[in-house]
């Protein structure tokens, strides 16, 4: 094996890489409130399996089964294109396990930059990827129908709750009307007191009112004689 067997390999490996690299981003950023269900999603793990395995399983059967019996040019890309759309499905979906591997490989940045959790966690998941026969045959496979799993369950739950929040007419709040002020029971001890501030009593109602003084005039000094 030659030197330049080993770095077409390499590149080869490198570029695999960076192609589902580049499907995770465009997944996040195209569709984030979908990666970010889908990341709930893994967190049962054999529900989501199951599930893209029922649309997987069929889907690469009639699509490979179209494009192999196929004639014509058209039947052929309809059978290529109903083929890879699991495939498709499968690595946006696995997006969201990308991003619940790098949520728990936490990095200052995240808060602002959320796309850096799908980076590290897609490199993590590559890697595990490369590991030879249980990367190839095991983890790569699982996650791919793992991730359509993850998507068609997202994608069907996002159209639930729209259809949900269409169809529940809610009326508008109404605005409580004021409060009316509350009236002072005439017995209780703060109304006696304001009735005793504010009504005279009998007793000083028939008392007489002061005069008021005249000023005194100044006396005249006496004349002496």
């Amino acid at each position: 094996m030659t030197i330049a067997n080993v770095l077409q390999v390499l590149l080869l490996i490198l570029g695999v890489m960076l192609v589902f690299q580049a499907y995770w981003l465009a997944g996040t950023a195209l569709f984030p409130r979908l990666v970010g269900s889908a990341r709930d999603r893994y967190k049962k793990p054999f529900r989501t399996t199951l599930i893209g395995l029922v649309v997987v399983v069929p889907g690469f059967f009639l699509g490979f089964m179209v494009l192999g019996q196929a004639s014509q040019p058209v039947f052929k890309g309809i059978g290529f294109v109903v083929g890879s759309l699991p495939l498709l499905a499968g690595m946006i979906g696995s997006a969201g396990l990308c991003q619940l591997i790098g949520s728990g490989l936490p990095a200052p940045g995240d808060q602002s930059q959320n796309w850096r959790r799908v980076w590290r966690g897609g490199w993590v998941l590559n890697f595990c990827y490369l590991l030879p026969f249980a990367g190839w045959f095991v983890i790569l496979p699982l996650g791919i129908i793992s991730g359509c799993g993850a998507f068609v369950t997202s994608l069907s739950r996002n159209n639930a709750s729209r259809n949900r929040g269409r169809n529940t007419g809610r009326a508008p709040r109404r605005t409580s009307p004021p409060e009316p002020a509350a009236k002072l029971d005439d017995d209780s001890p703060r109304s006696s007191r304001l009735q005793r501030s504010q009504i005279p009593s009998g007793d000083e109602a028939d008392r007489p009112k002061p005069r008021p003084r005249r000023p005194r005039r100044p006396s005249r000094p006496k004349q002496e004689e």
